[in-house]
């Protein structure tokens, strides 16, 4: 198939899927309002890989096979091939303005991740699968969401709940599974889904230990939305909501068949637990410049809402916005480094003896990108909304374009509700721009999609805590402290 047009992926998804929003079900989910805003929103990038002036960034020929297929898939070997990662990742997120945490690229990303994972741990068969579903992707250009975390039926304990999904029945041609998950974001709108791993499972959990794809049509795979924040209020007063919500849904699997080469592990608990733990780092680096992209935004568009208010002029706030663009340089430079990580890791994963040892390097390997999504983008994000709602003031509770409009009142709009040099209309869009950025649902949702985007922040800060890199540092002060009185202290090898 190759590259896929915007009208392509949009007919793929008329396929009888059973999904169900806002209490009905849905028989065409091209056809619903509700998903309207964010189909056109994926449409268009698949039909940017197909535009010149993309193409070269968004695109990439495949030596062995000669075909064109999207950057986000490419398997990195150089430096330059994770450059051309960076630069894909980078126009695809400022495309979407950073406000679509689980885009296509996301997965295509994460499974890359899955490959290498499974390969440096000595899964090489399950490595091979993983590889045939890429090379799949490349091919036919499919959108993948995930589903990964277990119901929370019972969060006192990190074992497997009976509600999760499970392996009920194996046959020589596949497996049936049962269960549900959560929390899959884009599955209304995407092609696949991968089941994956969140939590590991201990013996005795070997039905739950399961990795496998699944076309979302798949007889007695159930989409169950949650309510969706584009309302079809339009994009003037919802300009956000109207283009990214890009949906969250548990998915419930009633008895669901897995053909046996769509699974990856069936019951392998070694497999299953090392799925992404060694993974070399091509996840985080989308969702840093994911994140990025999105700091970017935020600070334009606070600087906007500044100007529009009058505010920019005051050194007060010129204070706050100086401070959110100083958080955007830091994040430009992480985003480099999350870069150079996965270029050093996959060189030392072909080259073992390639890796920096001796004085003035790194004892143990950095994970840059998986620590900024984990600690700095969350509060970096949150303090650009803050600053943004402080800059916007009150301004940000306006009426709608319905009133602008509106025969009867539209003038008085017109001569009451302008700014500093900015006629009522312009101001009225940057308000309803930062309503949406700072109050809607919408809003409300992408707040605490940043919190948990790496999952549960204090089970991330417990891993930290117990990674080789917490040693290295430790061995550092107890340096100093065994050092003779008066001695400066040898420094020691790693």
């Amino acid at each position: 198939m190759g590259l896929r047009s915007g009208a392509a992926y949009l007919e793929g998804l008329r396929d009888g899927r059973s999904l169900y929003i806002n209490g009905e079900r849905v028989d065409d989910v091209t056809a619903h309002p509700a998903f309207r805003g964010v189909l056109t929103t994926l449409a268009g990038l698949y039909d940017a890989q197909r535009d010149p002036e993309f193409a070269d960034v968004l695109t990439v020929r495949d030596e062995a096979s000669g075909e064109t297929h999207s950057t986000t898939l490419l398997k990195a070997r150089t430096h330059d091939d994770v450059r051309a990662r960076l630069r894909c990742d980078r126009l695809r997120t400022e495309l979407t303005y950073g406000m679509m945490g689980r885009l296509p690229d996301f997965m295509n990303a994460y499974l890359l991740d899955v490959e290498s994972s499974l390969a440096h741990v000595g899964k090489h068969e399950e490595a091979a699968r993983m590889g045939a579903y890429l090379a799949r992707l490349r091919r036919e250009d499919l959108a993948v969401t995930h589903t990964l975390v277990d119901p929370q039926s019972d969060r006192s304990t990190q074992d497997a709940p009976p509600e999760a999904v499970r392996i009920v029945e194996r046959r020589e041609d596949g497996i049936v599974i049962r269960g549900a998950r959560l929390l899959s974001t884009l599955a209304p709108v995407a092609d696949e889904v991968f089941v994956g791993p969140y939590v590991p499972r201990r013996p005795g959990q070997e039905d739950y230990a399961l990795v496998c794809t699944l076309p979302l049509d798949a007889p007695g795979l159930k989409i169950v939305c949650r309510q969706a924040y584009d309302r079809g209020d339009g994009l003037f007063d919802t300009p956000l909501s109207g283009r990214f919500d890009e949906g969250d849904a548990i998915l419930v699997f009633d008895d669901v068949f897995v053909p046996e080469d769509r699974v990856v592990v069936a019951g392998d608990l070694d497999a299953y637990n090392n799925v992404v733990r060694n993974a070399v780092g091509y996840g985080p680096l989308q969702g840093a410049a994911r994140s990025t992209s999105k700091l970017k935004f935020l600070a334009g568009l606070a600087t906007v809402a500044a100007r529009t208010t009058g505010r920019a002029s005051s050194p007060r706030y010129q204070e706050e916005l100086g401070e959110v663009m100083g958080l955007l340089n830091v994040a430009e430079g992480i985003l480099d480094g999350a870069a150079v990580d996965l270029g050093r890791r996959i060189g030392e994963r072909r080259d073992p003896g390639s890796a920096l040892r001796g004085h003035g390097c790194p004892g143990e390997e950095s994970r840059v990108g998986i620590a900024a999504l984990t600690f700095f983008f969350p509060h970096a994000i949150a303090r650009a909304v803050e600053v943004l709602r402080l800059v916007a003031g009150s301004g940000a509770i306006v009426m709608t374009e319905g009133e602008l409009r509106h025969e009867e009142i539209g003038h008085l709009v017109e001569k009451y509700v302008h700014g500093p040099e900015v006629g009522a209309e312009r101001r009225l869009q940057v308000m309803r721009m930062v309503w949406d950025m700072t109050c809607s649902p919408f809003a409300a949702r992408q707040a605490l999609y940043e919190r948990y985007y790496t999952g549960d922040p204090v089970v991330g800060r417990v891993l930290f805590f117990n990674a080789p890199k917490t040693r290295e540092a430790e061995a550092l002060a107890e340096r100093l402290l065994g050092a003779a009185p008066g001695n400066g202290p040898a420094p020691d090898a790693p």
